[in-house]
C-alpha cells in the first residue's frame, strides 16, 4: 500500500521523488523540463536585472546627462536615458520575480501530484460500476400521474 505522506515527502526532498515512489516515471522529465525552464529564465532575468541596474546606477551619477547609452552592445537613443534604464530595469524585476513565484509553483505542483497520485493508486475502477438512465411513470394519487427519467447508479 502507498502512503500519500511518504510521496509527499519524497517529492518535497527531491523534486520527482515521490513520482518514482509511485511508479509515474513518465512525469519526472516533465517536472524536470519545465522546472529546469522555469529556472533558465530567472537566470536570464537575474542576469538581465544586474546589468541593468549598474547600467542604471552608472548613468544617474554622470554629470552631465548623456543623451544616448550603450548597453550589452546596443546603442539606447532616449532624451531621458535615466527613465528608459529605470523603466527596464523595473520590467526586468517584474519578470525575474514571476520566475521565483513559477520556481515556487512547479515545486509545490510536484508534490500536491505526488500526493493524488498515491492516493488513487490503488483506486478501484471495474466493470462492476454501471450508469442506467431510463424513462419512468409514476402515479401521484388517484387522478394524477407523472412522466420522468430514473437514474441507477450500481456500484
Amino acid at each position: 500500500m502507498h502512503s500519500p505522506i511518504k510521496a509527499q515527502l519524497y517529492s518535497a526532498v527531491l523534486p520527482g521523488l515521490g513520482q518514482i515512489y509511485n511508479r509515474k516515471y513518465w512525469k519526472v522529465p516533465i517536472i524536470y523540463g519545465i522546472g529546469g525552464a522555469v529556472i533558465f529564465m530567472y537566470l536570464y532575468y537575474k542576469s538581465f536585472y544586474d546589468d541593468l541596474n549598474d547600467a542604471y546606477i552608472e548613468v544617474y551619477y554622470m554629470e552631465p546627462q548623456p543623451t544616448s547609452y550603450e548597453f550589452r552592445g546596443r546603442l539606447i537613443p532616449s532624451a531621458d536615458i535615466v527613465k528608459t534604464l529605470e523603466v527596464a530595469r523595473n520590467g526586468a524585476r517584474k519578470y525575474k520575480d514571476y520566475c521565483l513565484v513559477g520556481i515556487a509553483a512547479v515545486y509545490f505542483l510536484n508534490i500536491i501530484d505526488a500526493m493524488i497520485d498515491a492516493h488513487f493508486l490503488n483506486y478501484d475502477v471495474s466493470d462492476d460500476i454501471s450508469f442506467n438512465l431510463s424513462p419512468v411513470i409514476t402515479s401521484n394519487d388517484l387522478y394524477a400521474s407523472s412522466m420522468g427519467i430514473r437514474l441507477s447508479i450500481k456500484f
